[in-house]
């Protein structure tokens, strides 16, 4: 098989992955010592608690979470020394599949004794994720995001909610030479402006540490009720800057978010075009979760919307979660893949890609939950869906 075709087929198959999961029939040897292992961190997207490899290398840099999924459609087995995906009820192998290297810092502690993979994790090959608030506001009131399970998983998991300083700048400076991309993420402060400076603090640290003017973000934040801040946080270097409503149609979003409902999707977009004026078009990035919840012609329309104003979207993949208060089913993978393609038509069209980064939000390997960046780069199109008869095929029949 070309490559070209190779890629298709495996951005057709992380997001299968993603939405459907896959069971792991044969264990995989040296997950935790070579390969690298899942860590109960930011949110717990699968009900197992075996140590496992944390993702899968699907073709070159296409990587996607493991969800492993007990009745999903799609098996991981091993033949002779490789690792294949397959249908359950089929002996045809798919797509032979690689495991993320375990990096050198997951057997580092900090000065206090934590461990660094405790204080970031590594998403794919090349970005680090720290989750600022491991838990959110609104678990505290009962107006958190009904998908949601930051704070049950940050419990269970018994990391410290909110990382030691110096932990964190001890945990950028051993990643400094082997990193690129710098992820924040976490949950809602009670205070939004302060949330907003604590995350320009942590940028500070990072640019002192890389000793740039400039770095590769993502920071992922509540928009502050106070836009100014986002100057500070702008000095800071960070390339690209995201506020994730994730539901884009309104009565959704209030019923499934009502916390993020009181900030007001109004307010996430005025955040937006504020930031745009600080960073720049094709640099700031709206993101919004595919779930059954609209149609696509609901959600690719309020896409358009964010575009026309300079506005990047990224869309990321709906995964039921355990432990979250409501749980609804996936979108069907042919709609999946209708929506992703017209996505990348509206952003191609709109001109805001390539950015200098040449991602939407983060790095290719490291956007596990999407293919966003695989459909914008041309690995998926639909010449190349309607040539892999054999693909298209399981898709119609895991789609009835």
């Amino acid at each position: 098989m070309k490559s070209s075709n190779i890629r298709s087929r495996a951005t057709i198959l992380k997001l299968a992955l993603r939405s459907m999961g896959i069971q792991i029939v044969d264990p995989v040897p040296g997950v935790g010592k070579e390969i690298k292992e899942n860590i109960l961190g930011l949110y717990k997207i699968d009900n197992c608690n075996d140590l496992k490899p944390n993702e899968l290398i699907l073709y070159d840099k296409i990587t996607t979470k493991l969800v492993e999924n007990q009745t999903s459609p799609f098996q991981l087995v091993r033949v002779d020394s490789d690792f294949f995906v397959k249908l359950r009820n089929s002996n045809e192998l798919l797509l032979k599949v690689n495991f993320s290297k375990r990096p050198k810092y997951y057997s580092f502690t900090t000065n206090i004794g934590t461990p660094m993979k405790n204080v970031a994790q590594l998403m794919g090959e090349d970005c680090l994720a720290f989750a600022v608030d491991k838990q959110c506001h609104y678990f505290t009131n009962g107006l958190y995001c009904k998908y949601c399970n930051i704070t049950p998983t940050n419990l269970e998991s018994k990391i410290d909610r909110i990382s030691n300083l110096n932990d964190f700048r001890e945990t950028v400076c051993a990643t400094k030479d082997s990193l690129w991309y710098y992820c924040l993420t976490g949950g809602t402060f009670e205070n939004r402006d302060i949330e907003c400076q604590y995350y320009t603090k942590l940028g500070n640290i990072i640019k002192d540490e890389l000793s740039k003017n400039s770095f590769s973000g993502p920071f992922s934040l509540s928009p502050p009720n106070n836009l100014d801040l986002l100057n500070n946080l702008c000095e800071t270097g960070v390339d690209v800057i995201s506020f994730n409503p994730d539901i884009s149609k309104e009565s959704v979003f209030k019923f499934l978010c009502p916390g993020k409902a009181k900030i007001g999707l109004n307010k996430y977009f005025d955040a937006a075009l504020k930031a745009k004026e600080l960073w720049g078009e094709g640099n700031v990035v709206i993101q919004y979760m595919v779930g059954p919840w609209e149609t696509k012609d609901e959600l690719l329309s309020q896409v358009q919307k964010r575009l026309n104003d300079g506005i990047l979207v990224n869309l990321t993949t709906f995964y039921p979660s355990p432990k979250s208060s409501i749980n609804f089913g996936v979108t069907k993978l042919n709609e999946l893949i209708e929506i992703y393609l017209d996505y990348s038509e509206k952003i191609h069209e709109s001109g805001l890609f390539p950015n200098k980064r040449n991602s939407i939000l983060t790095s290719e390997s490291a956007n596990r939950s999407s293919i966003a960046n695989e459909v914008v780069k041309g690995y998926l199109t639909r010449d190349s869906y309607e040539k892999d008869i054999e693909i298209k095929k399981i898709v119609g029949e895991l789609s009835e």
